[in-house]
């Protein structure tokens, strides 16, 4: 008699929260049902549930079986019943509406304690498609999308060690975000994983929408340089996989982090793995380069045109002083308008659609930049210098690892514009000093220049792949 009171309890209790959620939320599709005149609940959210695999492997299951001489239990459909794969029971009334908004769906039936969580999500996605922020030349075409199992999938694809691990977990109190930390075992810093998990753990945030998210709450200290790279490409990500790194795969985002990151493994592209050695230490060499170029052209021409014209031969002297004859501001000015005009024209390029983006980009470009020359206003030589600059900011693989550039470039053009070459060479000074202190996550962001490892050095630049050749021996053969 007590436990059919007990029993009851629990059933009055999950009765009174399926009454409670229709009445409050509409969105919920609550499905009745009688067997052998027991009533039972199917719920579900439509809109998140593939209401296919409910009808074949839910409803059909539970209203065609045969009954006869079996107790009908939760414990009965859930082992016996029901098709689905993905299956759980549970007794706490209070994660039903948990449940629901995750995608499962949830079996009632009446006077029983249990119910049952089935795993019914589904949500729209779009197919792997080709790079768009990384684009190759050789090397493979897929991409990661905003779907989470779709991205694991492109992982496991290629690496199928057994010591790959993806931890998952849910990030965000509103968004319950679905956040998967993948490494290998064997190879990752044990520490990083475990700080990884408890930052995770411990942040309170409301939602997680896309990948930049989780990269700040990583990100503890405030820096100008990236600690966190982003890929979207599958092949990159598993390099980086088995090279020891920890990735970041963030459901809603097609972007995934990867770190630790240093700033000549932000410069190194995917393909460069697929190339002639020569030809990819070549391309590293080059972006190094114009990582410098991008950041010291504009200043440098301040400091030559304000302070040191003597350095130039004296034909050259003599064109930039009749090129600037009729310009009505001073070279700091001048500069610093161009390089607006450029910011100006790289985000109304990304927000516009790409039918018109690349003409208005390139027609703007000519336009404008002819304009101003004609009027007077800028020297040819300016716009030259600033053009070059702006394409130079995007030649690294990683895109992030230059967003400090257009902040530094300002900040050079005006100590520049002070204190001529001394001044620049105090701040490519401080921005090395800057760059060489920072750590990423306990590695050194300049690694491996400093510290200095010439063993290292040459890897880099000679794309070394650390491999093992196993030879399969007869063990019969006689030594």
């Amino acid at each position: 008699m007590i436990t059919m009171s007990f029993g009851k309890f629990f059933s009055d209790k999950n009765i009174n929260k399926v009454n409670e959620i229709e009445k409050s939320n509409k969105d919920v599709v609550i499905r009745k049902f009688n067997i052998d005149c027991k009533k039972g609940y199917l719920l579900y959210i439509s809109s998140l549930s593939d209401r296919n695999k409910i009808s074949e492997y839910i409803i059909k299951p539970i209203l065609n079986h045969n009954y006869s001489e079996k107790t009908l239990n939760i414990d009965y459909l859930c082992d016996s019943v029901i098709y689905i794969d993905d299956i759980s029971v549970d007794s706490d009334e209070n994660k039903i509406i948990n449940y629901l908004v995750e995608g499962n769906s949830v079996v009632i039936m009446e006077s029983e304690e249990k119910y049952i969580v089935a795993d019914t999500y589904k949500v729209e996605k779009r197919s792997v498609q080709t790079p768009e922020l990384q684009n190759v030349l050789r090397g493979p075409r897929d991409s990661f999308t905003e779907n989470y199992e779709t991205n694991i999938s492109l992982i496991r694809y290629r690496i199928k060690d057994p010591n790959l691990n993806v931890d998952k977990m849910s990030v965000g109190d509103s968004s319950k975000t679905t956040v998967g930390i993948v490494y290998l075992s064997n190879k990752v810093n044990k520490n990083l994983v475990n700080y990884t998990k408890n930052k995770l753990n411990s942040v309170q945030i409301d939602g997680v929408l896309e990948a930049a998210y989780i990269q700040k709450i990583l990100n503890d200290k405030k820096t100008l340089f990236p600690k966190i790279g982003i890929s979207e490409r599958s092949d990159t990500i598993a390099s980086a996989i088995l090279g020891g790194k920890i990735c970041i795969v963030v459901e809603g985002s097609n972007i995934v982090l990867v770190y630790p990151e240093n700033f000549f493994e932000a410069m190194e592209a995917g393909e460069d793995h697929y190339e002639n050695v020569y030809l990819s230490s070549f391309l590293k060499t080059l972006r190094i380069v114009v990582f410098g170029m991008s950041i010291l052209l504009s200043p440098l021409y301040v400091a030559v045109v304000s302070f040191h014209p003597d350095i130039l031969p004296a034909s050259y002297i003599l064109i930039l002083a009749s090129s600037r004859i009729s310009v009505p501001f001073n070279s700091v000015l001048e500069i610093t308008m161009l390089e607006i005009v450029a910011e100006i024209l790289k985000e109304s390029s990304l927000r516009l659609p790409k039918q018109i983006a690349t003409t208005l980009g390139v027609v703007g470009a000519i336009v404008i930049g002819q304009a101003v020359v004609s009027a007077g206003l800028v020297s040819y030589l300016a716009v030259i210098i600033v053009a070059l600059s702006t394409i130079s900011s995007f030649i690294s693989p990683d895109h992030t690892i230059m967003n400090p550039i257009r902040v530094l470039k300002f900040f050079m053009i005006f100590i520049t514009g002070f204190l001529g070459l001394f001044g620049l060479t105090m701040g490519v000074t401080l921005i090395i000093i800057t760059m060489c202190s920072n750590e990423s996550f306990g590695e050194s962001f300049m690694e491996p220049v400093a510290p200095f490892e010439l063993r290292k050095v040459k890897d880099y630049f000679s794309n070394d792949i650390d491999y093992t050749i196993k030879n399969k021996r007869d063990n019969n053969k006689n030594s």
